[in-house]
């Protein structure tokens, strides 16, 4: 059984995570930076950058792991984004774009080194097995400056979390536009591409709960692989403080592209 303290560090840094890299990829510098890059629109950078880990893939193979969007949004922007610096190239901007953002956010927060120094022993000593996203992005080339690479690591503990989610979504039955009805309401699920009509969603609430707690639960393990009790408060509490920073910086209260 895990560690209570460490599962509660675990659960504590969620947020934070989850909130740092949503607020990157549907910040309007992040757009910017996409169509500097020669996207023809933002979501083209996001497929490239997301979806370029898996290569040359078809767009079903795609909506398929990424599985946060209605019917047809990959068929448009997979296409779009993979064309204009293929996939692995593309794959490698937008976590350079990461660093980028995050560089200019995170300059002179105390706590970066260690932040690095905790979170990459967390994603070396994490499974990979059934997490392609995870798998592929652990893989590509961080950069040196802590700023930079912090961001990063950031980027990483938030993928590997997406994919023990959506495992604990598809073993619960949890449909996914149901879950953006039940996270951030209709107009969140319509970005996506769910157009509704929409489904009701009361009788799901206790699909959800079980989700988030299989999910805390595998990540939880996954930290105790990596980080004693204290080590994981640490990186909690280092989590906490390098999302302040960035709200401070840029308070967008998005929704966030999962």
């Amino acid at each position: 059984m895990t560690d209570p303290g460490l599962a509660a560090a675990n659960r504590a840094a969620a947020y934070p995570l989850q909130r740092i890299g949503a607020t990157w990829m549907l910040h309007p510098d992040q757009f910017e930076a996409s169509l500097r890059a020669g996207y023809e629109h933002p979501f083209a950078g996001y497929f490239a950058g997301r979806g370029g880990l898996l290569g040359d893939a078809e767009p079903a193979v795609v909506d398929a792991v990424l599985g946060i969007f209605g019917p047809g949004v990959t068929d448009l922007y997979w296409p779009m984004g993979a064309a204009v610096h293929g996939t692995r190239a593309g794959a490698e901007l937008y976590f350079r774009q990461a660093a980028e953002w995050g560089r200019k956010r995170l300059e002179g927060t105390d706590g970066l080194a260690r932040f690095i120094e905790l979170g990459e022993k967390v994603i070396d000593a994490a499974p990979k097995t059934f997490l392609p996203l995870f798998a592929a992005q652990s893989r590509l080339p961080r950069v040196e400056d802590e700023p930079g690479r912090a961001m990063q690591i950031s980027v990483l503990l938030r993928e590997l979390r997406f994919g023990l989610h959506s495992a604990a979504m598809l073993a619960i039955g949890m449909p996914m536009e149901v879950a953006h009805l039940l996270n951030q309401g209709e107009e969140y699920a319509a970005m996506l591409g769910f157009p509704g009509p929409y489904p009701a969603t009361e009788a799901l609430k206790d699909r959800k709960a079980a989700v988030e707690e299989l999910t805390d639960a595998r990540d939880a393990e996954i930290w105790a692989i990596a980080l004693t009790p204290s080590e994981a408060a640490e990186l909690a509490e280092l989590a906490a403080l390098l999302y302040d920073r960035v709200y401070e910086e840029d308070p967008i209260n998005s929704g966030g592209l999962s």
